[in-house]
């Protein structure tokens, strides 16, 4: 049994995406390969613990709960999309969330823990914002305003991009240009990716399992 475990936030739950996002366009090509006429039957499980809002202290502290519930103790394979909480603004321009330094921290510990537990980890980066929208954003859930800006996303996926090469952890960016991004793969709140985002990044994590067949 190959288990798959996706931890992250809102771009990990799907938000923006019509159709569900990357994870879900994942469940849905792997439920084809398990369940089409010849498929290889059910020998595939992918569980979702994305969460709007998370930060990485979340899923430092969730995680080896939902491991030790879930795991199956076969191949695991872990995706993890993090941080866009943590490089944010609260109630004010300047009230950061994290620093870069804390974010940096927070990840090597967490990409620490997690490959305690499997080899396969896989970090997904994303894409840029539409700050007219997202500068300052207004929560749908609560009402609070956060400040999402390209500057801050661009520093905080730099550190996380070279602590995964320096950590040998797989990771999966987004490289088509910025201008490009917002305007044909964003969703209308300019902070996630729609369906065309979703499955550039889909498209690029195949790519990536590919490497260790999958």
């Amino acid at each position: 049994m190959t288990q798959f475990f996706i931890f992250g936030a809102s771009t990990s739950y799907g938000v923006g995406g019509e159709h569900g996002g990357w994870a879900d366009m994942l469940k849905h090509h792997l439920q084809t390969y398990m369940y089409k006429k010849g498929g290889i039957g059910e020998k595939i499980e992918l569980f979702n613990f994305g969460k709007s809002g998370a930060k990485v202290e979340f899923v430092l502290e969730t995680f080896p709960f939902l491991l030790d519930q879930y795991d199956r103790k076969d191949k695991t394979i872990i995706l993890l999309s993090i941080g866009g909480n943590n490089a944010k603004a609260k109630g004010d321009p300047t009230n950061f969330v994290s620093t870069p330094e804390e974010y940096v921290a927070q990840m090597r510990q967490l990409l620490t823990e997690l490959r305690l537990r499997t080899p396969y980890v896989i970090v997904v980066g994303g894409g840029s914002y539409n700050e007219s929208k997202t500068n300052p954003k207004i929560s749908p859930m609560d009402g609070t305003k956060s400040f999402f800006t390209n500057a801050r996303r661009k520093l905080f996926n730099d550190r996380l991009h070279s602590l995964c090469t320096e950590m040998n952890v797989p990771f999966v960016g987004v490289t088509i240009p910025d201008d490009v991004w917002q305007k044909t793969c964003l969703y209308d709140d300019g902070l996630h990716p729609n369906d065309l985002g979703y499955q550039y990044i889909f498209q690029n994590i195949l790519k990536e399992l590919e490497k260790i067949g999958v």
